[in-house]
């Protein structure tokens, strides 16, 4: 009895050293694990405001007021002058001054070539396109500060033609009323994500 006791005693601590060990290691994939998804999860809203979910459904005006009051006054006095169906990219920034969110200038990702290339893959015709500062707006909230009949999602790069496949079922990109629409960028140095919008006008 006497000479099997440090054995056993010896065993116990190395059974005892292990689990440590284990407990350990489970510890630190647990804190890696939380803090990715923690990091995911307040990636995609550069603004801080709770924002809209991916491709947020798309508003549609108050049946009581006429539908253009409300999408096409506000962008009127702000747009960039209009830029019609074009095949190559319009200029314009992809990067932000500083480490806070910015809008883009311009058509960053040629959102608007991206519409009219798709309307017309559709048997549709090309619109004209504006670059707006309401639509600015709307992508640079990550969707909670827009107006009218809007859609917006963000990318991890500013690829229009992207956007515009992820946002199909709430941009009604092929309303053959649509006369014309929208544009804006937006990005977001910390979340590394390019944000866009689109505004739709009857």
């Amino acid at each position: 009895m006497v000479d099997t006791e440090p054995g056993t005693e010896s065993d116990l601590r190395r059974r005892a050293a292990w689990l440590l060990v284990m407990l350990a290691v489970v510890a630190v994939l647990f804190i890696v694990v939380i803090s990715a998804l923690v990091k995911t999860n307040n990636g995609g809203n550069p603004s801080g405001k709770p924002g809209a979910l991916d491709s947020a459904a798309s508003s549609q005006p108050n049946q009581s007021t006429p539908a253009h009051s409300t999408q096409q006054s506000p962008s009127a006095t702000h747009s960039s002058p209009a830029t019609h169906a074009s095949s190559s990219p319009v200029a314009g920034t992809t990067k932000c001054p500083s480490s806070q969110a910015c809008v883009l200038q311009g058509d960053a990702g040629n959102g608007i070539g991206a519409v009219n290339a798709y309307r017309t893959q559709h048997g549709l015709g090309a619109l004209p396109g504006t670059v707006s500062a309401q639509a600015q707006a709307c992508a640079l909230s990550n969707g909670s500060n827009c107006s009218g009949g809007w859609a917006e999602t963000y990318l991890a790069t500013p690829n229009g033609a992207e956007a515009v496949k992820k946002m199909l079922a709430f941009s009604h990109v092929l309303d053959p009323q649509m006369k014309n629409f929208e544009v804006g960028w937006a990005y977001s140095p910390s979340a590394h994500m390019y944000y866009f919008a689109i505004i739709h006008n009857d």
